[in-house]
């Protein structure tokens, strides 16, 4: 694993201007960053390259973040999982979420702080 000044992260989401604006505060903040923008581009980003950690929005056209994450268990089972999600009411039982190997889960809009030092605490 790197050290949390230059772990790599993978950021899933189909919103265009929130990758923009995470993947550029935590590469402001030595993180180096790679996105996708849907389930099946993000399982074979974390095919084909090693990640420190791997934040994912939920519901996304396609392969949506809860089939990525099951199938990318499979693979990766080790691998810190943070879910960014902004439905509370349908995302949030945290049983569920332990279960399936999430670290944490963020609710939109994020606060970025909040997520520099999650993943800095999941990469040391």
């Amino acid at each position: 694993m790197a050290s949390a000044d230059s772990a790599r992260v993978l950021i899933v989401d189909d919103e265009p201007e929130a990758i923009a604006t995470l993947a550029k505060f935590l590469t402001s903040r030595g993180f180096v960053t790679d996105t996708a923008s849907n389930g099946a581009e993000a399982y074979d980003c974390v095919m084909a390259h090693a990640f420190d950690v791997v934040m994912t929005d939920l519901r996304m056209p396609g392969m949506d973040g809860a089939d990525f994450l099951a199938r990318m268990r499979v693979e990766r089972p080790e691998m810190p999982v943070v879910v960014m999600t902004g439905h509370t009411a349908l995302d949030d039982d945290e049983r569920v979420w332990a279960r399936a190997g999430v670290a944490a889960v963020l609710h939109k809009p994020l606060n970025l702080r909040e997520v520099s030092d999650i993943l800095r605490a999941l990469a040391s």
